[in-house]
């Protein structure tokens, strides 16, 4: 099974709920570069914020540890409430809604690698991000021109993916 029929499965199975799915990541800039990930096994697709499903009996930062220490081998350090994206987007065809609640992080470590063998990490470059395939894009831009730290509500909608 590749990991792309993965994701679709996965897309398919959220889209199916009719419900918003709530979602925690994490932001972690580090020497003018910024903490991604994507899957292993296609190049080509776009990064992702570190993080995950909320879940029931969790907080927020509860999740967003628990995410970083499932998908990589580095440990939260802080982490610092930003702002929640309402993250509207399609995905082959299926109606996908989010709620996403992003935190400023700093982890232990710089050489970080992947825990999941369907997921790697990458540094990118802050000055290449503007044209970075970085989901959501109103994520990637605010981090890019620095109002991530001082935003508190952004909306994706899908005629801005």
């Amino acid at each position: 099974m590749s990991e792309t029929f993965g994701q679709d499965q996965f897309f398919r199975a959220v889209a199916s709920r009719g419900i918003p799915r709530i979602r925690v990541a994490g932001i972690v800039v580090d020497d003018d570069k910024l903490l991604v990930q994507r899957p292993a096994d296609d190049p080509s697709s776009f990064y992702a914020f570190i993080g995950g499903e909320y879940e029931i009996g969790d907080t927020f930062e509860t999740r967003l540890r628990k995410e970083f220490e499932e998908e990589t081998n580095a440990l939260v350090v802080t982490a610092r409430y930003l702002f929640c994206v309402e993250n509207h987007f399609q995905y082959k065809g299926q109606t996908i809604q989010q709620a996403e609640h992003f935190f400023l992080v700093s982890i232990d470590r710089r050489d970080v690698t992947s825990r999941e063998g369907h997921l790697v990490q990458h540094w990118l470059p802050l000055v290449e991000l503007a044209s970075a395939n970085l989901r959501p894009f109103v994520v990637r831009d605010a981090v890019a021109s620095g109002t991530y730290l001082s935003d508190r509500h952004l909306i994706q909608m899908p005629d801005q993916a």
